[in-house]
């Protein structure tokens, strides 16, 4: 079903909209895995184990960044186009990409509850090797659905630009976020900055403006999407940084001590260093980034940044971000249903819970 007529029906809300959408997208996803397994047992049967395990880690995500590529190609497009898809499927392959590459610069064991890609029965270097080449695939194949969709060519150009842009640009965040995790004293315009491009412009202003581009919108509707979606992205990489502490492990899909043991430079670390006294610093330069830590030492971190006030600022930080984010919704839309849309996506990114 397309979802413009259940849209202009129903008006359903963003969890069915993104119910619907994930699973239009998790379809086409289903028919790239299968091409691309067969193309792997034909040609190249020895890496078929390892490939399998690269199509299904393709899901156990929500495919939200897919479905705001579609959300993006609909604020600006009234003719429904399933030919989006394609688009949808590329960011989705972008994401499972980076996250395979994430994992290795983080040393995490697991990802959406399962060991990570780098992670075999082999030995690590061949894991390592493994897993970067698999990502790098990942990227290619995501150029490359983009490039083989029919949208216009001039539009197609524009938008696959703009999706190499964003690439490089998140790349370019890593490499800052992994840069300052090695200072002892990180800045919270440091952290904003790392937001912004690792987060927001990937995650919430990336998807929306691809999709954007191929219904043809312009330049000052592409700078509204920008100016909605960076507040709002941060205040998305702010929350995870809370879950990623302070949430459950079998809801988040990883271990809550993972981001402090690999010294992740979060608002919460950086706001709690500065307003701790000498006996929190202390134990904070102690524990923050060191490997294996404690249930104890896990929950002193915890207690720190709960009695530095840094838990709050962040929480405080998360709600003036999103209403901040909200007062450009009726600039980037007047249908009073897809608005709603956008309303609802930004209360669901404050609100989860993994």
């Amino acid at each position: 079903m397309l979802y413009n007529s259940t849209m202009q029906s129903a008006q359903p809300d963003f969890t069915t909209y993104l119910k619907q959408t994930s699973a239009e997208i998790e379809k086409e996803l289903n028919t790239f895995s299968h091409y691309w397994n067969q193309y792997i047992q034909t040609g190249f049967s020895d890496l078929e184990e390892i490939n399998k395990r690269f199509t299904q880690s393709f899901y156990g995500g929500k495919m939200l960044r897919g479905t705001l590529v579609k959300l993006g190609y609909e604020l600006f497009e009234k003719k429904s186009s399933h030919e989006i898809i394609k688009p949808a499927i590329a960011w989705e392959l972008l994401h499972t990409a980076l996250l395979i590459h994430d994992d290795i610069i983080d040393q995490s064991p697991t990802r959406r509850g399962k060991p990570s890609m780098h992670l075999t029965k082999k030995d690590a270097h061949y894991g390592i090797s493994q897993a970067l080449c698999l990502g790098d695939l990942g990227i290619v194949h995501a150029i490359k659905l983009i490039n083989e969709s029919i949208f216009p060519v001039e539009v197609k150009n524009r938008a696959t630009s703009y999706f190499l842009q964003i690439i490089s640009d998140t790349i370019l965040g890593e490499m800052l976020d992994v840069e300052i995790s090695q200072m002892h004293k990180r800045t919270e315009k440091q952290i904003m900055d790392i937001h912004k491009m690792k987060t927001a412009n990937y995650t919430i202003v990336g998807p929306l403006t691809l999709g954007a581009l191929l219904a043809g919108a312009g330049d000052s509707d592409l700078e509204k999407i920008k100016h909605f979606g960076e507040p709002l992205g941060i205040a998305f990489q702010i929350q995870d940084d809370i879950l990623g502490i302070f949430g459950d492990d079998e809801i988040i899909g990883k271990s809550t001590t993972s981001d402090i043991e690999e010294n992740k430079s979060t608002l919460l670390i950086t706001y709690a260093m500065e307003h701790a006294n000498q006996e929190q610093k202390k134990l904070l330069k102690q524990h923050y980034g060191q490997k294996n830590i404690t249930t104890k030492q896990h929950e002193d971190i915890k207690k720190i940044f709960e009695q530095t006030g840094a838990l709050s600022y962040s929480q405080n930080k998360i709600k003036e971000l999103t209403k901040q984010a909200k007062t450009i919704i009726s600039h980037i839309t007047t249908e009073k249903n897809k608005q709603m849309l956008l309303e609802q996506f930004s209360d669901l990114l404050i609100q989860r819970r993994k």
